[in-house]
């Protein structure tokens, strides 16, 4: 608490809690004012943004412009253009990770091969092409542009304006409108511009956003309204006796006092008031009565009745705070959701059984587990109550993988899912080198003792799953065996486990990177998957159907002819084996990880991995 109580009087308070008395606060009212003796030119954009422009701006549009917006909306609105088949015009509303040339070949990976051949994208100033080979081309010496009709083309914001492709007859497009994106947007004209009117555009949400902006910026600008009437008010109450007259310090005092508005608003004012809801054209009246000033008649009339007809009867917080401080306000009033805890439930009571210390005797015959099912259970037996196990595929686990009956018993209590409880993979016994045991870590600290001077033929590891690039998992480390693999005569070789198991203990405890390439092709031919980057066959097989959009190849036949030898699973595995990442790490696997890569992006990151 000292650090935290340092750090916040030290470096956050005097920032970013930093506060005066009072403000003087300057908007497009006092920019725009009708005061000025330049006169101040006009822009583009406004159409329907003109009823949050201060009052003494109009928006004056040339004879000839006044009919455009009309036809947009009879575009955009225009049932007959009913979208089937869409190659989209991005204007960076969906797209912000990766680069233009990673989403151009995304994109036509996931494009119909009937009827798309390439993607058109920029990089840097240059309009690069792609073929379904990913080679990549300048667009100016290439025959595609005769071909536009088998392209798709992304765009990002910054090269929209001024783009021009000769688009066909009938090409179809879409414009992507991000959060609150209206259709006045010029990002969102030079797009329409950009389809020379020649396709059908779907449109989705622009009205919709047009109106939101336009009802929440009318609070606002009501706001902004009444500062600059008391800017009015006081300019008025100066006695000039001529334009020559120079301003007096007194004159300053008071005009400036005149301008203030209160900065510090107490907090039992801002959060104790009740919040109460009510039309903006209320709102904007009390806050009117509040101050303690004279408004400008005109403009106070003309503010009341712009919010007379557009406020609508929608409402707000009526609390008289600044933008910033009702975004505040408003977020106390979402509501607040908490995941339902899992019922309470007994524990078991663990215990220790006789065949799990027989295991440490060295010189008795190999134990059939097999036999003992009181005590040892398959591997996928662990699944047993879990909402998954219908897809864990119990025959494609190795058959020396064994749980103790401890491992899986956790709570007494029935009628429950177990997917809470489910016990995670930490510890394993390496008997006689043939077979692995996951066991408790009760069972574990019992077997500690029994195994420290014995042979290492019979071992117990720690296996941690690699949760973060080049952590340890110590299941292969020397020293930490029990006993350990230091130091043991020559005549035994110590016992590592290979990858082909290893990558069935990562699936099995959530592991979600690797330390070596070899781990991660091992991983993919564990699940039959066949990720990019490929091969030239693996490519080919993909053309001919072999290899599923997420990369798993089914058919043994097509999985030889991929070398893919080492497959365990004959059905797809993919959903099982997210939902038993998210079981182990209460989250989803991140894309940034190796195995999120992988089994969500069906991508292999050799170039992230050292050996």
């Amino acid at each position: 608490m000292i650090v935290i109580n340092y750090f916040l009087n030290n470096f956050v308070f005097p920032r970013e809690a930093k506060q005066f008395p009072h403000k003087l606060v300057a908007s497009a009212w006092d920019l725009a004012s009708s005061l000025r003796s330049k006169i101040v030119t006009g822009f583009s954009g406004t159409n329907d943004t003109q009823l949050l422009l201060p009052v003494h701006i109009q928006e004056c549009d040339l004879p000839e412009l006044q009919k455009t917006d009309a036809m947009l909306l009879t575009i955009y609105y225009n049932r007959k253009m009913k979208l089937t088949n869409i190659y989209h015009l991005n204007i960076g509303a969906l797209f912000i990770d990766g680069s233009n040339r990673d989403i151009a070949v995304k994109w036509l990976n996931l494009s119909n091969k009937n009827k798309i051949d390439y993607a058109v994208y920029f990089d840097l100033d240059s309009i690069v092409f792609c073929d379904r080979q990913l080679h990549h081309y300048r667009f100016e010496t290439s025959p595609t542009g005769e071909r536009l009709d088998r392209c798709v083309f992304y765009l990002d914001e910054i090269y929209t304006r001024g783009t021009d492709f000769k688009f066909p007859n009938g090409f179809q497009a879409a414009v992507t409108l991000g959060n609150g994106l209206t259709k006045n947007s010029n990002e969102v004209h030079q797009q329409i511009i950009t389809l020379k009117k020649r396709s059908p555009i779907g449109h989705k949400k622009n009205r919709f956003n047009t109106k939101q902006s336009t009802w929440d910026g009318l609070h606002h600008w009501a706001a902004q309204s009444i500062s600059f009437q008391r800017k009015v008010r006081a300019f008025q109450e100066i006695q000039w006796e001529n334009q020559q007259q120079s301003i007096t310090s007194t004159m300053m005092k008071k005009l400036i006092n005149e301008c203030l508005e209160p900065e510090i608003i107490e907090l039992k004012h801002m959060h104790g008031t009740a919040k109460v809801l009510e039309i903006i054209e209320k709102i904007y009246i009390a806050r009117c009565q509040q101050c303690n000033h004279h408004s400008s008649t005109i403009i106070h009339n003309i503010v009341l009745r712009r919010l007379h007809e557009y406020g609508g009867t929608k409402q707000r917080l009526s609390q008289l705070l600044d933008e910033e401080q009702q975004r505040e306000l408003e977020y106390e009033l979402e509501e607040e959701r908490q995941l339902a805890q899992p019922l309470s439930s007994k524990p078991c009571c663990p215990r220790l059984n006789t065949e799990i210390i027989q295991l440490c005797d060295i010189n008795s015959q190999v134990m059939n587990l097999a036999r003992l099912s009181n005590v040892f259970h398959p591997l996928p037996h662990a699944f047993t109550g879990i909402k998954f196990f219908k897809q864990c595929q119990p025959n494609s686990w190795p058959s020396n993988f064994w749980i103790s009956t401890e491992f899986q018993r956790v709570t007494e209590t029935k009628l429950i899912s177990l997917d809470p409880f489910m016990r995670p993979p930490r510890w394993i016994i390496v008997y006689r080198n043939q077979h692995i045991i996951f066991i408790t870590a009760f069972e574990a600290n019992w077997l500690m003792v029994y195994l420290t001077s014995k042979s290492p033929v019979t071992t117990l590891r720690l296996l941690l799953p690699r949760v973060k690039r080049f952590q340890s998992i110590f299941v292969n480390t020397p020293t930490l065996t029990v006993p350990s693999l230091i130091g043991i005569s020559n005549r035994i070789i110590p016992y590592f486990i290979a990858n082909e198991w290893l990558v069935q203990l990562f699936v099995f405890n959530g592991t979600r990177y690797f330390d070596i390439v070899d781990e991660q092709t091992a991983y993919c031919q564990c699940l039959s998957l066949c990720p990019q980057p490929r091969t030239s066959i693996e490519k080919a097989a993909f053309g001919n159907g072999w290899i599923a959009v997420d990369e798993f190849v089914s058919d043994s036949n097509h999985r030889r002819c991929l070398s893919i030898n080492q497959a365990r699973f004959t059905l797809n595995p993919l959903t099982f084996v997210k939902q038993l990442i998210e079981n182990r790490n209460n989250f989803q696997a991140p894309l940034s990880s190796y195995v999120g890569s992988i089994i969500c992006n069906s991508y292999k990151t050799y170039g992230t991995i050292t050996e």
